[in-house]
């Protein structure tokens, strides 16, 4: 699978830490209910475990989201593996096991928290989903990543006409990532010179119908969502899915 080809007016359905309203966040179950649902991407977190294994996990600790405690660096895979998801029960999912259950049925937004370029690219390359990803994390990290894995799309945070500019010069990015803070109207005005798609996040209570469609209005290819059910009944009905 390759990243979803969106006709000029679609716009990209990714959904937050999987389909988690109804499954625990970034577990399996809510990777599989994002792709059956018909989302254009996941957007999963990942880190480093104290053994160097790469894991789904939002937190620097484990606390918030598991039964148990501690930082995901302090704790082995074997460690991690012996906790619970909380509310659901599922395990934490290794990356690997991520990318497999994404392949071929959904692309993935990777929140690139804690690890090395080398061992993203590695796992990414082994899944075969190096054209199945965009990947949002520090610049410098991504400058690694591009040369390791050339062609690959990165993704940089807009934060400043500064800082967009520095990601042109550094990065090939066709992409930049919004969150509420950044969708303003000179960093969009400087994203689109650059021809660069816009993924936005609208989350929590900009996560409306309203918000939806001013994302769209002022330029939006992505929009980032804790609802991509009701997202993709919103798009549907007005053929931009």
């Amino acid at each position: 699978m390759i990243l979803p080809l969106l006709l000029a007016a679609q716009i990209a359905v990714i959904a937050h830490r999987g389909e988690h309203i109804r499954h625990a966040e970034n577990s399996i179950a809510s990777i599989q209910s994002a792709a059956e649902l018909g989302a254009d991407f996941v957007e999963l977190d990942v880190r480093t475990t104290r053994d160097g294994k790469l894991v789904l996990m939002h937190d620097k600790t484990v606390d918030r989201t598991t039964d148990g405690r501690g930082s995901v660096d302090s704790l082995t895979l074997e460690q991690i593996r012996g906790l619970h998801l909380r509310t659901y029960g599922d395990a934490v999912p290794t990356f690997d096991e991520a990318l497999e259950t994404a392949h071929g049925r959904i692309s993935v937004y990777l929140d690139w928290k804690d690890a090395s370029p080398k061992a993203i690219f590695q796992v990414l390359s082994a899944h075969g989903m190096l054209k199945s990803v965009v990947v949002y994390g520090d610049r410098h990290e991504l400058q690694q990543l591009e040369k390791l894995a050339p062609g690959i799309r990165v993704m940089p945070e807009a934060d400043s006409k500064e800082s967009l500019e520095k990601a042109e010069r550094t990065l090939n990015p066709t992409v930049v990532a919004f969150d509420q803070d950044d969708f303003k109207p000179a960093l969009i005005s400087q994203t689109l010179a650059m021809k660069a798609d816009i993924f936005v996040d609208r989350l929590d209570h900009q996560d409306t119908e309203k918000d939806w469609q001013d994302a769209i209005d002022k330029g939006a290819k992505g929009i980032q969502t804790n609802h991509p059910a009701e997202l993709l009944g919103f798009l549907r009905a007005r053929k931009l899915h």
